[in-house]
């Protein structure tokens, strides 16, 4: 009887002991699901959060990239704004040489001088060219542009509508696509 004793007792410690395995069991079977949700939402929260850094990544190297085009290709911009001067003066001289062409003609000296000078703004205009540099070609009765043109006066003129360019003061150029001196122009309006 004792070992029966024994027995049951055994069993019920056995018995005690399967429900508490059983029971740690079922806690850490929750435990452990708990633990794998959270460790799925922190990688979805850092795989999310890579995908993020990579794109803004990208995206600073594209800006940088083109940055760094356009640093090259308007380096000469300061340059070339200088040498509209040069051109400025070129185009004054052929412009002044109608009024003594008659000297100009009867003088081989003085023929050749002013041939140089017409060579010399040809050949500017030539590597203006070569280099993205372009007029911006703009006559009276154009409509005005104020991306393209700087209005330096308004004349009153009822022959022609209010906001077109009556006079042309001085050449414009851009330099590829950007402006790199306005058209200086008048401008009309009505009375």
């Amino acid at each position: 009887m004792k070992d029966r004793k024994e027995n049951i007792n055994q069993e019920e410690v056995e018995s005690e002991e399967k429900i508490e395995v059983s029971e740690k069991s079922d806690k850490n079977s929750e435990s452990e699901k708990e633990s794998q949700e959270n460790l799925l939402d922190q990688i979805n929260t850092l795989k999310d959060a890579l995908l993020r850094k990579t794109a803004e990544s990208e995206n600073l190297r594209k800006r940088l990239e083109k940055e760094k085009d356009d640093a090259v290709k308007y380096a000469n911009k300061n340059f070339a704004r200088d040498l509209l001067a040069v051109l400025d003066n070129f185009e004054r001289i052929n412009g002044s040489i109608d009024s003594v062409k008659d000297k100009i003609d009867a003088d081989p000296n003085l023929k050749a001088y002013f041939d140089g000078i017409a060579i010399c703004e040809k050949e500017l205009l030539s590597t203006f060219q070569k280099y993205g540099i372009s007029r911006i070609e703009v006559s009276a009765g154009n409509p005005f542009n104020h991306e393209l043109h700087q209005a330096m006066c308004e004349v009153e003129n009822d022959q022609q509508p209010a906001g077109t360019v009556v006079k042309v003061f001085q050449t414009g150029y851009k330099y590829h696509d950007r402006l790199l001196r306005p058209v200086m122009v008048s401008v009309s309006k009505k009375k």
